[in-house]
């Protein structure tokens, strides 16, 4: 009796079925779709910018011409306003020529009290214009500090091959670092000489800063 319980006992464990395993996805086909998907988004990242850009493209280039328009606006009616008495107006622009002769360190300090400075020669109608003075005046320019590199007084530069110089370029070397008119068969030029020299000064007043 005791054996044939054993038997049948151990036939009814041996039919139980084996625990079943949850399925596994095989790591290549995760890694393909972790790839596609960080495509996908990428693609859709790109897009996104892309449009965005063209669209903050667009806003900035309206927003800089009516910056222009308000810029041409204001000095237009900048431009409409007198010197004082005494200066002559050209353009946007005020002078006066003071008799006194002075170093061309000195005839700027005394434009500069004045709220104004040393004449900077911006066209050759400005050139033609100031030219009626008919006297040897500074003009708002030097190479005093980097021998070769003129300058005007409002930071550009006054190219050395400019065909304004009286000969052509500067020859005074070394020893001429600051700017004054000349002419030459009545034509308006101008020439190195040494700052310390004594000659007129032409201020100059811009109505527009």
């Amino acid at each position: 009796m005791m054996t044939k319980s054993s038997n049948t006992l151990g036939t009814v464990r041996s039919q139980q079925p084996d625990p079943v395993s949850p399925p596994r996805w095989p790591i290549r086909a995760v890694v393909v779709l972790l790839v596609l998907l960080s495509v996908v988004l990428l693609a859709g990242l790109i897009g996104f910018v892309v449009q965005h850009k063209t669209v903050l493209d667009r806003d900035m280039e309206q927003l800089l011409q009516r910056l222009k328009n308000v810029t041409e606006q204001r000095d237009s009616l900048l431009c409409k306003q007198e010197c004082p008495v005494g200066w002559d107006k050209f353009s946007c622009k005020c002078y006066f020529l003071f008799n006194e002769q002075e170093s061309w360190i000195k005839s700027r300090e005394l434009c500069v009290s004045h709220g104004a400075d040393l004449v900077v020669v911006d066209s050759k109608e400005e050139m033609d214009f100031i030219s009626r003075y008919g006297r040897t005046f500074w003009l708002g320019a030097t190479d005093e500090a980097s021998e070769g590199l003129w300058r005007w007084v409002d930071g550009t530069v006054l190219s050395a091959d400019n065909p304004s110089w009286f000969s052509g370029k500067p020859d005074g070397g070394k020893d001429k670092n600051c700017l004054r008119n000349s002419w030459e068969d009545t034509n308006f030029k101008w020439m190195d000489e040494r700052c310390k020299e004594i000659n007129y000064r032409l201020c100059e007043y811009n109505l527009i800063k």
